[in-house]
């Protein structure tokens, strides 16, 4: 597992390596206004892409692994039902887009409206391939894919910031990426791989939304809630007060990107052990991704809250230190990415576990996090954000442990965080004696 999933975090390491190149420059380039739009325009888009993907491409995670000869089919639905789903949802924003840039207090809306669509409709397509490679466990050429739609995005954007110092040219810049990159995905998976092959098509298509549709309401409403802290500062102060803000929440997303990795890979193995019904299984992988999770993300908090002052003070200039606060309490947050009980609830097709979660977190937030702005500001925003989010995590957990018919741990026990880090030496030795072998 560790040796698969590696590859994919490297990959999201690589280009966030190359992406965060982006507000280190605009931020310098831009005005603060403008770089507040700038992150205003991802923050609403991130929204309403999670909004209405209703976990259609979340759903080959549960289906490819368990009907491989029909996992072209599948693909096919997934990008079928996205562009169908996102047509409908920008056609619902259009009309109602003035009332939600005035609730939400994001203008940016009404003015790049069709960027923000387009730009949504093309990621979303390009997530679909990533994701239907590491369903077909196929990590590499979902590495590679990764890699070079950031790196093509990256570029575009650079080129276009320092050209013409626009928003309209940077939103523009990125569509153009998004397109290409969209492009030779679809040409790989036909070509190279024959990834639309299949016994059967446009079959199970009611499975996939019925197991989608929980998953994704239930992520939506995730998503809504984590974003709701963001959505408060910007309906409550001015976009220089959001510019600050945004400069908190930016992070090095090692422990995201190698959560991410191993859910990837975790994911199927968790769905094939469930369908085998071998809980002893589970909880062996269990423990082993805990071990890994804990084993990393421990050292790299402590890492980055050490760091955290000239870290924000060199990526976004002095005139961003009101942001380190936010950065120190925000980076204690990202500890929730360590326990992630939805790997077991997903492969039990328990995904009604998530929503209701979800819902119980999003009825809790707005009045903890007025009573945050009240007592603390921006500092008590995200204190409470960060409270109510571990909170939920643990609830999450104990609703698992209810279910499951072995008990999975909080925390992992100290023999697999030492298990992960042995791995981890001996495959760095082999990495070393390979490049040497090489040189010689």
């Amino acid at each position: 597992m560790l040796s698969n999933s590696i590859y994919l975090f490297l990959s999201k390491v690589f280009g966030y390596g190359i992406r965060i190149l982006l507000p280190v420059f605009l931020v310098r380039i831009l005005s603060k206004e403008d770089f507040g739009a700038y992150n205003q325009f991802f923050l609403l888009e991130v929204l309403i892409q999670t909004l209405f993907q209703m976990g259609i491409i979340q759903s080959m995670f549960y289906f490819v692994p368990r009907d491989k000869q029909n996992a072209g089919g599948y693909l096919v639905n997934s990008l079928l039902l996205n562009v169908l789903i996102y047509s409908l949802a920008y056609a619902v924003v259009w009309v109602f887009r003035d009332q939600v840039a005035h609730e939400l207090g994001m203008a940016i809306i009404t003015r790049y409206f069709w960027y923000m669509a387009v730009y949504s409709m093309l990621m979303m397509l390009n997530v679909a391939l990533v994701s239907y490679f590491s369903a077909r466990n196929e990590i590499i050429e979902a590495s590679v894919l990764t890699i070079l739609r950031e790196i093509i995005a990256s570029i575009a954007t650079l080129l276009a910031a320092f050209k013409f110092r626009s928003l309209d040219s940077i939103f523009l810049a990125l569509i153009i990426a998004r397109g290409l990159a969209l492009v030779v995905g679809i040409a790989y998976v036909h070509f190279k791989i024959h990834g639309f092959r299949s016994e059967r098509y446009f079959f199970g298509i009611r499975d996939q939304i019925r197991y989608g549709m929980v998953l994704g309401i239930g992520g939506a409403i995730g998503t809504l809630a984590l974003k709701f802290h963001e959505m408060t500062v910007t309906r409550n102060y001015d976009l220089e007060t959001y510019a600050v803000y945004a400069a908190g929440l930016k992070q090095i997303p090692i422990l995201q990107f190698f959560g991410q990795s191993i859910s990837a890979v975790a994911l199927s193995q968790f769905a094939l052990l469930v369908k085998k019904d071998d809980w002893d299984g589970v909880r062996i992988l269990w423990d082993k991704v805990q071990g890994t999770m804990y084993g990393v993300g421990l050292p790299i908090a402590i890492v980055l809250l050490i760091v955290s002052k000239p870290l924000v003070h060199l990526m976004f200039t002095s005139e961003y230190a009101d942001a380190v606060s936010i950065f120190r309490i925000n980076t204690l947050g990202t500890l929730a990415l360590i326990l992630n009980s939805t790997l077991v609830l997903r492969a039990m097709d328990r995904n009604d576990v998530t929503l209701k979660i979800n819902v119980i977190m999003l009825v809790l937030l707005p009045p903890a996090l007025y009573g945050g702005m009240k007592l603390g500001g921006l500092d008590g925003i995200i204190v409470a954000h960060t409270v109510i989010l571990l909170a939920s995590k643990a609830a999450a957990q104990a609703y698992l442990n209810r279910l499951a018919p072995v008990y999975l741990p909080y925390v992992a026990p100290w023999r697999s965080i030492l298990d992960f880090y042995a791995r981890s030496w001996e495959r760095g030795l082999e990495i070393l004696a390979r490049v040497r072998n090489r040189r010689s």
